[in-house]
């Protein structure tokens, strides 16, 4: 089969953790993503997605353009967990609605309402479906639950090498795919109008070194520890500035970065920026100097693969980031990146201050950092992987109905 087929005319139910509007959520990335190229290799799309990230309690839907509908399921965010799962009665409604005419069903892994209503379906209505395993949501699965979906999966996306791990020898996954996380690297790179504005007016002076950081403030992110190793550093270089972009959504598993701040005195040297849509992220970013992934060593980041080291990697700057998870995979130390000890403030420190103290081996970093991006991690490097995936499994369910 030509890899460059296009998939005119199918059909695919996509059900999504995120919707398109939840901006500043890695699962919205990630929907964004796959829907981009879905797009791209001509497949129309009903999307239904699951959203957790606002306080409205509805159903949405929407005709983005010809090829793309969406059905947004709204769950406000602090409602309780078994009340939420209800969600799954009318995503399960819209997905059988919508199944009939389908040639294949898309669903995120990471959540029994957007995982179970598609392996009951395809029992219905045989058809094709593939699971997009994007992180541990399902852990409080049990794994004899987990491995029958698996088994009646036509294929799995492993978003991590830990996870199609997981996905092979642990739950017995015969059709595994690495498709790691992706960025459109025409949109994720530096602007320098917009550097001059949000710099301007963030009162960032031009002398200034910024080290940035964008995501959530959940204590798994590490955002203390880029704090105090800041603090550290201004003690040597008082031309730096520190600037925190993100949003709160789970406070019992966040940390008070506001709080932190005051605490350590960096009230003045610290920038806290909301959360802003994902579409405007660049503008920001192209304003920092350095980009800084801190996260702690646990599981849930082992089996991660953020798309905000790809992002970084994207807009050419110096990055640096704990070696953990798909982090390791993506970046190579000292080459496109720097890597530091999970957790290791002075570690974490002193690769900062390499960064600063070599201004032409780091922009030279930088700019492999956005190679290593359009290699392996734009839409154009994974477009193919995803193409022969789905068309292998049409073909396939197109060659039993034959029989």
């Amino acid at each position: 089969m030509c890899a460059n087929k296009k998939l005119n005319g199918l059909k695919i139910i996509y059900i999504g953790q995120a919707s398109l509007n939840d901006s500043g959520v890695g699962g919205a990335a990630r929907v964004e993503g796959i829907v981009s190229i879905f797009k791209r290799v001509g497949v129309e799309i009903k999307l239904i997605s699951y959203s957790i990230f606002s306080n409205k309690f509805g159903i949405e839907h929407k005709e983005i353009e010809q090829s793309l509908q969406t059905t947004v399921v709204y769950v406000p965010t602090n409602l309780p967990k078994f009340l939420k799962m209800f969600a799954i009665i009318p995503i399960f409604v819209y997905a059988w609605k919508f199944c009939k005419n389908c040639d294949l069903m898309f669903a995120d892994f990471t959540y029994v309402v957007t995982s179970v209503p598609v392996v009951i379906l395809k029992k219905i209505f045989n058809k094709p479906i593939i699971l997009d395993y994007i992180d541990l949501g399902l852990e409080i699965i049990p794994a004899i639950a987990k491995k029958y979906m698996i088994k009646n999966t036509d294929a799995i996306f492993a978003i991590s090498p830990y996870l199609l791990e997981l996905a092979i020898k642990k739950y017995g996954c015969k059709n595994a795919v690495y498709v790691p996380i992706f960025v459109d690297p025409s949109h994720f790179k530096v602007n320098l109008t917009s550097r001059e504005k949000v710099r301007k007016e963030l009162e960032i002076k031009k002398d200034e070194i910024v080290i940035g950081y964008a995501g959530s403030f959940r204590y798994v992110e590490g955002v203390p520890f880029l704090i105090h190793a800041f603090k550290n550093l201004t003690k040597k270089y008082p031309k730096i500035k520190l600037a925190i972009m993100g949003k709160i959504y789970v406070s019992t598993s966040d940390d008070n970065i506001q709080k932190l701040v005051e605490d350590t005195g960096l009230k003045h040297d610290v920038i806290l920026i909301h959360s802003q849509p994902h579409e405007e992220v660049p503008k920001f970013l192209s304003a920092f100097d350095v980009l800084c992934c801190p996260k702690i060593d646990c599981e849930i980041n082992r089996a991660a693969n953020p798309v905000k080291v790809v992002e970084y990697l994207s807009m050419g700057l110096p990055t640096v980031c704990s070696a953990v998870g798909g982090i390791t995979d993506t970046i190579e130390d000292g080459v496109d990146g720097l890597l530091v000890k999970p957790g290791d403030v002075n570690d974490l420190e002193d690769k900062l201050e390499w960064i600063i103290l070599n201004p032409k081996r780091s922009k030279e970093m930088g700019e492999n950092g956005r190679k290593t991006a359009i290699e392996k991690y734009s839409y154009e490097a994974i477009e193919d992987t995803i193409r022969q995936a789905i068309s292998e499994i049409v073909d396939k369910k197109k060659g039993k109905t034959r029989r």
